[in-house]
């Protein structure tokens, strides 16, 4: 039940209604009782909403109790096995491409989070002496992009960041 409130005035104009036909059929003790007891009914219902209402303004993040955060990336990431020692990164099944992913990464934090093609070829061929060829880091950024590890931005060709960014800071990009 997201928002409780939207329960509320349904809830209200049920008891408030049941509370007139109880009035209406006075003459009519049965009809009226049941009635009486619907409107209760309502009422305790109401305060059940009404203490609901107030526990989840107490508890903002009510909807993520008991839920599992879950990656749907399978592939490491460099923040993942950054530190691990030699023993054990012998032991992952890291590619050639995986390493090359990760320097990619690497620079683009570096470069302070978000990256040009141009840019990230002269900082690879700073970092490393290799001098890559546009056309091969371009498809290598296309593919990271596909897999959530890096971001295209929006309006930017061949611009790349490693999160999602807002309009205002691609705003401010120049």
């Amino acid at each position: 039940m997201d928002d409780v409130l939207q329960h509320v005035d349904f809830v209200k104009g049920q008891m408030e209604f049941h509370l007139r036909q109880a009035d209406k059929f006075i003459d009519e003790p049965r009809r009226a009782t049941l009635h009486t007891t619907t409107a209760a009914q309502f009422r305790l219902l109401l305060e059940g909403l009404n203490a609901l209402r107030i526990w989840q303004d107490e508890h903002p993040n009510w909807k993520n109790v008991g839920k599992v955060e879950r990656s749907n990336r399978l592939t490491l990431s460099w923040d993942e096995i950054e530190g691990l020692p030699q023993e054990l990164l012998s032991e992952l099944s890291l590619s050639d491409s995986d390493r090359t992913e990760f320097n990619i990464l690497s620079s683009i934090r570096e470069l302070g989070g978000v990256a040009s093609l141009d840019r990230l070829l002269v900082h690879i061929y700073r970092q490393s002496g290799e001098v890559m060829k546009r056309l091969t880091l371009n498809q290598r950024l296309y593919r990271m992009a596909q897999k959530d590890l890096i971001y295209s931005v929006p309006g930017k060709k061949g611009v790349y960041s490693i999160e999602p960014l807002s309009e205002d800071d691609i705003a401010e990009l120049s």
